[in-house]
C-alpha cells in the first residue's frame, strides 16, 4: 500500500529545522526592528527641525528651539510658542549645543549639533548655519 502524505520523523526533521532558522533569524529581526525604530525617530527628530525653519521665513520672525524641561519634547519661542512632542522612550536621549537654536526669517541658523540617542545607539545631526537645513552626521569608524 503506498500512501501519500509524509512520515512522523519527516514532519519532526522540518519541525527541528524551522526551530533553528528561527533560534538563528530571531535576533537579526529584533535588531532590525530597533533599527527601523531608531531611523524612524530621527526622522520625526529632523522633520521638526525643518519645520522650525520654514515657520521662522514664511513669518519672517525668528524661532528659538530648544529641548524643553521633560526632554522629551522640544519646546519653541519666536514666530511659534508651543512645545512639540517627539514621543521619546525613557531611555531615549536629546541634547542641543548650544542649548538654544535660533532659525532667522532669511533661512540661517545658530550652528549647532543635536544628538540622539536611543538605547546604545547615537546619531548626531549638524544644523547648517547658511541653509539651516537639518544634516546626519556620519561616523567614518
Amino acid at each position: 500500500m503506498n500512501s501519500a502524505g509524509f512520515s512522523l520523523l519527516e514532519l519532526l526533521v522540518v519541525l527541528i529545522l524551522l526551530g533553528f532558522v528561527a533560534t538563528v533569524a530571531g535576533p537579526s529581526v529584533g535588531h532590525f526592528m530597533n533599527s527601523l525604530a531608531f531611523k524612524k525617530q530621527t526622522g520625526k527628530i529632523m522633520a521638526v527641525i525643518r519645520y522650525a525653519r520654514l515657520i521662522a521665513v514664511t513669518e519672517g520672525e525668528p524661532v528659538r528651539m530648544q529641548v524643553a524641561d521633560n526632554a522629551n519634547s522640544l519646546s519653541f519661542s519666536g514666530a511659534i510658542q508651543k512645545d512639540r512632542d517627539l514621543g521619546l522612550g525613557e531611555d531615549d536621549k536629546i541634547s542641543f549645543d548650544p542649548e538654544i537654536i535660533t532659525f532667522s526669517p532669511a533661512g540661517h541658523a545658530t550652528p549647532a549639533t543635536i544628538t540622539f540617542t536611543m538605547g546604545e545607539v547615537t546619531q548626531q545631526i549638524i544644523i547648517d548655519p547658511l541653509s539651516g537645513l537639518p544634516i546626519l552626521k556620519i561616523d567614518e569608524d
